[in-house]
């Protein structure tokens, strides 16, 4: 094991002798008579522990310790001094950062407990400028953003990247709080209460706002830093913007959606053309069958006749769900007139609004929208229990409005976690592959309230 490395300054010679007399054993002892001697013998030696008397002439103890803070900042400091000089220096001492001062005529023991317990804080400074360094060098060179705040919110550090997707500057992202860059402040309320918790985050998917008012989907992962005390002094957050994986995911879904449409498209149009044909050429035959035949078995071609009715009518129940003949001949509005016009009864009132004239939009779209309100109306007859959905759909300045009210029996959206139910979700996955938007509003015993607003282009 290596020696510690002591410097010991003192303008007597015999107190110099004394102390390496008494410590060469122990330790590596340099020794110098003056400030200036001392400060040579930094330059040149990793000196780890310095002990410097505090009367000397042209410069005091505390005052040479003061004047290297800057040029050698890690070595620790510990002041030899009379008891009669105690009272007079004691305020001076925080300006050269001593560790600890010792009155003279000094006590060897303690002199020695002092120097090795000096080292064991050198020691602990090392490690953590090592890990300060390596930490800065990850900080600043990391192509993700990271930022630092405190427990007000405020930042308080951060690095190129998170300028960079900031669209700011150092002037204009000084004592910007970290509320003011996340788009959903609910999202903000969520991320401080867990870290105030002591409990870090991953992967939380969020937006975030930039100095230009541009949107990035990015995902969060954020924890506490703490200090050697456990005492928590700042929040990290580190983010991964992932807006273009989120473009790719949101076209894949359309993507997704076209074909199942295409491939529902197809089979209704062949259960229609095909098997629904047939059935009813079927059923022409049984007429024709029951009107030559005089066997005493009519009752079986009745009982024929009733199935095939039947079958008939629910071929084209499903021909219709699938995708309505109307809505691709006739467009959305018709559509959903039609399907108001099924799904109404004496229990079950729909009420549909919409400009005298609505533009045609992308059928992709149109199939979208008629999807979105089917879906609703289902799960207002099914779940809220309904008597009564109000559908509104207008288009102002490029943006297509749909809102969609019920009277039912409403949910709290907290409990239900809305986005796990199938029907919801669907909703809004969507409403998402068109880059839409969509609000939900319910409350207990009065309603439910979707506004869905999408961007369409009609040029």
């Amino acid at each position: 094991m290596e020696k510690i490395k002591v410097l010991y300054i003192d303008d007597e010679v015999e107190n110099l002798n004394a102390f390496k007399a008494s410590f060469r054993r122990l330790f590596d002892i340099y020794t110098a008579n003056s400030s200036d001697e001392g400060l040579k013998i930094l330059n040149t030696k990793p000196i780890e522990v310095i002990i410097s008397d505090q009367r000397m002439p042209v410069k005091t103890g505390v005052d040479f310790f003061e004047s290297i803070l800057e040029t050698h900042p890690n070595p620790i400091r510990i002041l030899l001094t009379a008891y009669s000089e105690i009272e007079s220096i004691i305020g001076a001492i925080n300006r050269g950062q001593v560790y600890r001062y010792i009155t003279k005529p000094w006590n060897g023991y303690e002199l020695k407990i002092t120097i090795e317990n000096a080292y064991q804080l050198f020691h602990l400074k090392e490690q953590n400028n090592k890990l300060n360094l390596k930490y800065t060098k990850v900080f600043k060179e990391s192509t993700d953003p990271i930022l630092l705040f405190d427990y007000k919110g405020r930042i308080i550090d951060y690095n190129q990247s998170t300028i960079d997707i900031l669209q700011a500057n150092d002037s204009t992202l000084n004592f910007t709080s970290f509320s003011s860059i996340i788009q959903n402040k609910h999202s903000v309320t969520q991320i401080m209460e867990k870290l105030k918790k002591n409990e870090s985050i991953s992967d939380y998917e969020c937006q975030i706002i930039s100095k230009k008012n541009v949107l990035r989907n990015c995902l969060v992962s954020a924890n506490t830093i703490k200090n050697n005390h456990g005492e928590i002094i700042c929040y990290q957050v580190v983010l991964k913007d992932i807006t273009e994986r989120s473009k790719m995911n949101k076209l894949l879904l359309k993507t997704i959606i076209e074909t199942q449409e295409i491939e529902r498209e197809r089979i209704s149009k062949d259960l229609h053309d095909g098997l629904g044909q047939s059935l009813a050429a079927i059923k022409l035959h049984l007429d024709a069958m029951k009107f030559k035949a005089k066997a005493p078995d009519d009752k079986d071609y009745d009982k024929i006749e009733v199935i095939l009715k039947s079958s008939i009518k629910q071929l084209r129940k499903i021909c219709f769900d699938t995708l309505p003949t109307v809505l691709s001949e006739y467009g959305l509005i018709n559509a959903i007139e039609e399907l108001s016009q099924k799904t109404s009864s004496n229990n079950f009132k729909i009420i549909f609004n919409y400009p005298h004239q609505l533009p045609k939009f992308d059928k992709s779209l149109e199939i979208a929208l008629y999807r979105i309100v089917q879906e609703f109306i289902n799960n207002s007859m099914k779940h809220g229990n309904a008597t009564e959905v109000i559908i509104t759909i207008d288009n102002r300045d490029d943006i297509l409005a749909l809102n969609l009210n019920d009277d039912g029996q409403g949910f709290n959206i907290n409990d239900l976690m809305i986005y796990k139910g199938q029907g919801l979700k669907n909703i809004k996955s969507r409403v998402e592959s068109f880059n839409g938007k969509v609000y939900f509003k319910s409350t207990l015993n009065e309603g439910t309230e979707f506004n869905i607003s999408i961007p369409v282009n009609l040029n």
